[in-house]
């Protein structure tokens, strides 16, 4: 993003009312102020797991006051933290160069949260051996996913101790760290600068849903190779995602999921 700031000076026509004049030349007001290349360039697909991180209560949260007193700070906190346990979680503890899967390729800050894109590659995997079949691909594939799933999961259930970490600092910073995942497709657009894809939307939709801190969607991902420690924690439903479908099937916290009230859970129905 690039920041368009000419000279500006003010003044009251007797016929016209109020108008600005600018010392800068107006085709200087374009689309490269988006800075990220070229719109036109050629574009191929990718497939991702898409994750999508809000803070709720944000907004909120940027009304106290003197909020630039507080709220640099605070992201500086937040995103160190987040960034550091997504290293963490993904290093096997016993060779710290040994990944469970693949850090994500792209981040973007969306002003209350962050997405993140992690690159889903079958064809890295089918290099690790030529002679596996394509039924132990696809297993190997879905736990790749898992593995990213479940560590997500636990960054957020972890928030609680970041906000503990750092109560001394802030007044009533966000209390809940949401998620939402999906897997799919998306296109860079402008040289691999940004992306754009339906599982993108679908992520952040999910990470709005309901009271819940924690959802992904069901398509593309197998809960039977999750590690057996997330059987229990994850149930499978049926719900409407407004604007992607009616009758869209996602995982929630089964923990979650008890503690709604009646009327929230009316909105979940079971497969």
């Amino acid at each position: 993003m690039n920041v368009f700031a000419p000279k500006y000076h003010y003044l009251i026509h007797p016929e016209k009312g109020i108008q600005v004049k600018i010392d800068e030349d107006l085709n200087r007001f374009n689309v490269d102020l988006l800075n990220i290349g070229d719109l036109r360039a050629p574009s191929k697909t990718i497939e991702v797991l898409s994750v999508s991180f809000d803070l709720e209560g944000f907004t909120t949260f940027t009304k106290q006051v003197d909020p630039h007193l507080t709220i640099p700070n605070f992201i500086s906190d937040f995103f160190n933290w987040l960034f550091n346990n997504i290293q963490y979680s993904m290093r096997d503890r016993e060779q710290e160069n040994v990944l469970w899967a693949e850090l994500p390729f792209f981040s973007k800050f969306m002003g209350d949260g962050v997405l993140f894109l992690w690159k889903i590659d079958l064809d890295r995997i089918a290099q690790i051996d030529k002679n596996l079949g394509s039924e132990r691909l696809q297993k190997l594939l879905l736990e790749f996913l898992s593995n990213v799933i479940t560590s997500v999961f636990d960054i957020c259930r972890g928030y609680q101790h970041f906000l503990k970490s750092v109560r001394t600092n802030y007044v009533e910073p966000p209390s809940k760290l949401r998620c939402g995942i999906a897997r799919g497709s998306v296109f860079p657009i402008g040289n691999g600068l940004d992306f754009v894809g339906p599982c993108i939307n679908i992520s952040t939709r999910l990470q709005k849903m309901s009271d819940l801190s924690f959802a992904f969607s069901a398509r593309g991902v197998d809960l039977s190779v999750f590690h057996p420690s997330y059987h229990e924690v994850f149930v499978k439903k049926q719900v409407a995602i407004r604007g992607i479908g009616d009758n869209e099937l996602i995982y929630i916290s089964r923990e979650e999921f008890d503690k709604l009230p009646k009327g929230l859970k009316e909105n979940f129905s079971d497969i």
